[in-house]
């Protein structure tokens, strides 16, 4: 199967492994523990966890305040649009055409008969004046620049 040959092993070889020395003991005394550093460890315990809860209860509190805050600022939203539909509602029926002229009726204002329209002339200057010599510094009309060499 394979061209590459294995190993040959040795059935019953002897490991190598050095002889123990005498002089050093295998086992050796440990120093006892103290104690002394669980009460300071288990004190910093519970100011932590004692801490984090106080933090967590102080979270609630304002969320719960906040919450309380949300709901009336919600309330005076909901009265500020009714105030502002039955404002609309009001202006809408104050600009009735037929109360309008209800009002005016019961004041004594009559309706007009006939209408008519004034068509103005636009030579005619702004005093109603007619200026005997127009030049650059007299305007005949004052909606339209007059030139130097313009002279009607």
């Amino acid at each position: 199967m394979s061209a590459i040959t294995a190993p040959i092993r040795r059935p019953h070889a002897a490991p190598h492994f050095a002889p123990p020395r005498v002089d050093a003991p295998r086992l050796r005394a440990v120093e006892d523990v103290r104690r002394g550093h669980g009460t300071a460890y288990a004190v910093l315990i519970v100011a932590v966890l004692g801490a984090a809860v106080f933090g967590v209860v102080a979270l609630n509190a304002m969320a719960a305040a906040n919450a309380v805050e949300a709901r009336s600022l919600e309330a005076e939203v909901a009265a500020g649009e009714r105030a502002y539909g039955q404002l609309v509602a009001t202006v809408a029926e104050l600009e009735d055409p037929a109360r309008i002229r209800e009002q005016a009726m019961e004041l004594g204002l009559q309706p007009a008969e006939a209408h008519r329209f004034l068509a103005v002339e636009r030579r005619v200057p702004a005093d109603g004046l007619r200026r005997a010599h127009v030049g650059a510094s007299t305007l005949a009309d004052p909606l339209r620049t007059v030139r130097a060499s313009d002279d009607t």
